[in-house]
């Protein structure tokens, strides 16, 4: 993966329910008011595009935070095409299915566009056959099976995994030259669960879901070949610059 290179602005693409708030709140701490947000507000208002090349003149090290969808036209294409260093967080697509259908349900009253609000019970929404992929169309391109890796390693600083949480802050915060507490992360924003989770429709999820499932193998292989210790000075969240 690429250097990290402090003198450019960063994006930390928030993939939903992949402990993104939680993350948020070690970023805010790393990068003070040089922390940009990008979500999309009530009433379907698109994100704020913020003025990168005055904010870099200021000297401030700058991370742009938030959802980008190139399917919904918020991507990071419409917004930053000049950004071409990334950071974000993967999850198990099955574990992220299961958590978008409780979290979009106990939230049905915020979101606009009531088509995304799941009206099935999960085991027929998991199984519900649907174009593209919520997850890679977050990504700075769009993903195949051919340029995947090439994208990971070309444009990512470095891609953490949700059930590596820890280790995935460590390794963000050595390349980001920041340190953090060993088995300091907690996950927030979470949603009770009320209907039993169907794990026996797992393995055709997975056949539904080819991509998804070769980018988060790729990156979740970086974490079970490699079991790095945590750095001996990660005592505090602090600059180390």
């Amino acid at each position: 993966m690429k250097e990290y290179d402090c003198n450019k602005p960063l994006i930390h693409i928030h993939i939903p329910k992949t402990g993104g708030s939680s993350v948020k709140e070690v970023y805010k701490k790393w990068f003070n008011d040089g922390l940009l947000f990008h979500y999309t507000g009530h009433g379907r208002k698109m994100p704020q595009k913020h003025d990168l090349e005055a904010l870099q003149a200021r000297h401030k090290d700058i991370c742009i935070y938030g959802h980008f969808n190139r399917r919904r036209n918020f991507g990071i294409e419409h917004y930053y095409p000049e950004v071409d260093q990334f950071i974000t967080i993967l999850r198990d697509p099955f574990e992220k299915a299961v958590s978008g259908y409780f979290y979009m349900r106990k939230n049905s009253a915020n979101i606009a566009d009531q088509t995304r609000v799941p009206k099935e019970d999960l085991r027929e929404f998991l199984l519900k056959r649907r174009t593209g992929s919520g997850m890679l169309n977050n990504f700075p391109r769009e993903v195949t099976m051919d340029n995947f890796k090439e994208i990971i390693e070309a444009q990512f600083i470095e891609i953490g995994v949700l059930e590596y949480l820890d280790e995935s802050m460590r390794r963000i915060a050595s390349k980001l030259k920041y340190t953090i507490d060993p088995g300091s992360m907690q996950l927030l924003n979470t949603t009770k669960r009320d209907q039993r989770i169907p794990y026996e429709v797992r393995d055709e999820f997975i056949e539904m879901k080819p991509l998804d499932y070769a980018v988060y193998n790729y990156v979740l292989s970086k974490y079970t070949q490699q079991n790095a210790a945590p750095d001996d000075d990660s005592a505090t969240l602090h600059r180390r610059r």
